[in-house]
């Protein structure tokens, strides 16, 4: 049972199944039809004889001083051709009295002489008769006569009879045609599908490399296999940049939990003095500090990648962003001998997380700083107009080709002259002041040349006016 249960559960059997229900309906309706059509065409072709044979007939009635009859010198062979073909004709007055009659009439026409309608059909014996009755005047004033000629329906209903088998017969043979065909057309378009079904059966985190790589036509199947190769696709994407992100992760750790531990195994190897120990602990807090930044990166990271902005947005002027950014990069300009130079028209109004904004503002101001040779200036500046709004950054560093340039915002991505001169940095600065800026509706655009600095262009939305979000 629950093998019947499961095949008539598939799609392919459903598919057909409606297919052959509605096909049946369909021929069933249309043979019905035929049916009705040919009994109507039959029987007025049927009617038509009748009416002709009786007209003819009628022109062959003789009204002499005696006896009416039938004349039949003009007939010729007519009443014997219809008497052979089983044809019952009779000829009566008003008063019921039989005047002429041919053919068997008497089984016909047994029951009372009565002239009731133009056509009837009787049922006598077991056999239909289609019987014809018209009336016209006698040879005396106010005399009628009713001429009346009958045929049997044996070739009406034998056609019919035939025609009925042949539809009874060949309805099942058609829908059982249908339904090899219906499962085969059926189960060759599904293919498709069953391949994914088994393709993503087998796929796991694991591989997902295997692709279904169909030759299909531009139709529902084959945007379906090409849009599951494309989220095969993403995925793979995804679940690479996945292990990439966790390997290089855990690769930021290992060096400063590496340098916490060398710190307290080298400090407790042996008894130290106050300030030995008071070295090692300050050396241990700027690891952890290290670890802390860290672990708030990879937070904002996780974040970026389930679209969790979480921003705290307000009006504020980003002017008074832009310079509280420069007044905490400062110290470090200063230490490495150098300056910088901030302009400003004045107010710029915007909506925006003001902490997430000085992130973006300090990310860029901390790598001009640090890539800047001692004794040059980094330019910031910051203008808005109705078009939007350009925060930029401009320094005199050794600047970078197109290729490094491709490459910055990729998580943990150092170049080797980054390694060199900031050891303790992750590389997720600029990933994350990237996603930042997308968050508020913004993108960032670096521009550098080998030799002739680099530019940290902050592009966001026009300002607001006081009031409006």
């Amino acid at each position: 049972m629950r093998r019947l249960l499961s095949f008539f559960s598939r799609t392919r059997v459903r598919l057909t199944l409606w297919y052959v229900f509605l096909l049946a309906g369909v021929l069933i309706v249309f043979s019905g039809a035929l049916y009705v059509s040919l009994r109507s065409s039959l029987m007025s072709d049927l009617d038509s004889d009748l009416k002709e044979t009786s007209g003819q007939l009628v022109t062959s009635i003789v009204f002499n001083s005696g006896p009416l009859g039938l004349n039949a010198a003009p007939l010729g062979d007519l009443m014997d051709q219809l008497a052979s073909q089983g044809f019952a004709v009779r000829l009566f007055n008003d008063q019921g009295a039989m005047l002429e009659a041919f053919g068997p009439y008497k089984e016909v026409f047994a029951h009372r002489a009565v002239f009731t309608n133009e056509f009837t059909t009787n049922d006598i014996g077991g056999t239909r008769w289609r019987v014809y009755s018209t009336e016209m005047a006698g040879s005396t004033a106010g005399s009628r006569l009713i001429l009346q000629v009958a045929e049997p329906l044996n070739r009406v209903e034998s056609t019919l009879s035939r025609l009925l088998v042949i539809e009874i017969l060949s309805i099942p043979v058609v829908l059982l045609v249908a339904i090899a065909l219906g499962m085969f057309m059926s189960g060759r378009a599904l293919r498709p599908v069953e391949r994914i079904a088994d393709l993503a059966a087998s796929t796991s985190a694991m591989d997902l490399s295997r692709r279904l790589d169909l030759d299909l036509p531009d139709d529902e199947i084959g945007r379906l296999a090409k849009t599951f190769d494309d989220m095969l696709g993403r995925l793979d994407e995804a679940f690479t940049r996945q292990r990439r992100f966790v390997s290089e992760a855990a690769h930021e750790l290992r060096t400063p939990l590496t340098i916490i531990k060398g710190t307290t195994d080298v400090t407790l190897s042996r008894p130290r003095t106050s300030g030995e120990y008071r070295e090692a602990l300050e050396e241990l807090r700027g690891e952890i500090d290290h670890l802390v930044g860290l672990d708030e990166d990879l937070l904002l990271l996780a974040r970026s990648d389930s679209d969790a902005a979480a921003l705290d947005m307000q009006d504020l002027d980003l002017d008074e962003v832009a310079r509280k950014a420069v007044d905490l990069i400062a110290p470090l300009a200063r230490q490495n001998g150098m300056t910088v130079e901030f302009r400003s028209p004045g107010p710029v109004p915007f909506h925006g997380d003001p902490k997430k904004l000085t992130r973006i503002f300090l990310n860029g101001l901390d790598n001009a700083v640090k890539y800047s040779p001692a004794g040059s200036t980094v330019h910031f500046s910051v203008t808005g107009d109705d078009h939007g709004i350009v925060a930029e950054i401009r320094d005199a560093g050794p600047g970078m080709t197109d290729d490094e340039v491709a490459q910055i915002f990729d998580r943990f991505h150092r170049s080797d002259e980054a390694r060199q001169k900031n050891p303790s940095g992750s590389g997720l600065g600029l990933p994350i002041a990237r996603w930042l800026a997308v968050a508020h509706g913004g993108e960032i655009v670096v521009e550098s040349q080998p030799g002739a600095g680099t530019t940290f262009r902050l592009l966001l939305p026009p300002p607001v006016e006081s009031g409006e979000h």
